[in-house]
């Protein structure tokens, strides 16, 4: 599987929020188009389920013994159903679903429970900005950066694989923060005027692919390749420090 590098923007409020709740950080990382593909699956998912569940009810309660049967429509005629339409699976599955929202918080109630605290998706979602990829380009940029492959204590080898770790394991590694602070010092260091003249004096395919810098094989243009990835991150962190924004990244 290929490892891409993700970056996202978020306010110091939500940073503060993930560092002290890391349980959402990988929520950051969901892309736009899956995000908004979500809810309208589940739309889809419940209107099917309204539209089958009277069918699937009155056959259910059909297969039932009589005694059974007797019993589970005298509930559901307690409830205000009317049985006879229940029976020919002619309820609505709104009028169903209505019901056996009100039966869960009834049965919640007598049970001693507490309802669960109101959703904070909504709150959970402010505070991210922009988000990029550089995809299979982030070990190399950060190899043009420094010239190591692993990272360092200085600025220019923090940008890609450094930052302090929040949350568990995504697979390649927990997700790391910059706070605004940071940002604006590693913008800073990206627009530094020299800084690409570096970079491309440390590109040489054969020893990158001799220190197995991903992934693994170069071909002598994509140093065009990196490059244009640097510029994407330098102008994301300069947006960022822009905005006082902190930023979030993960390999993926």
């Amino acid at each position: 599987m290929s490892m891409m590098g993700r970056f996202v923007q978020v306010s110091p409020d939500r940073l503060k929020q993930i560092i002290e709740d890391p349980s959402g950080v990988e929520g950051l990382f969901v892309t736009e188009q899956v995000s908004q593909a979500i809810p309208k699956m589940m739309e889809t998912l419940q209107a099917s389920l309204r539209k089958r569940t009277p069918q699937m009810l009155a056959a259910s309660i059909a297969a039932m013994d009589p005694a059974k049967r007797e019993m589970v429509l005298k509930g559901y005629a307690a409830a205000g159903v009317d049985v006879d339409a229940l029976a020919r699976g002619e309820v609505s599955g709104e009028t169903l679903a209505n019901l056996m929202m009100e039966r869960g918080r009834a049965l919640a109630a007598a049970a001693g429970l507490k309802p669960p605290p109101a959703s904070t998706n909504k709150a959970q979602a402010s505070g991210k900005g922009a988000s990029i990829s550089i995809e299979k380009a982030w070990h190399g940029l950060h190899y043009l950066l420094c010239g190591q492959a692993v990272p360092g204590s200085d600025l220019a080898s923090q940008v890609v694989m450094g930052g302090t770790d929040v949350g568990e394991d995504l697979g390649y590694g927990p997700a790391r923060y910059f706070d605004a602070a940071k940002v604006a010092a590693i913008a800073n260091e990206l627009t530094r005027p020299n800084l690409e003249a570096e970079m491309m004096a440390r590109w040489d395919p054969d020893q990158m692919t001799n220190l197995g810098i991903y992934p693994a094989v170069f071909e002598p243009d994509d140093d065009q390749w990196l490059m244009d990835a640097f510029r994407k991150v330098r102008q994301f962190f300069v947006d960022a420090s822009a905005a006082n924004l902190a930023v979030v990244t993960c390999l993926e």
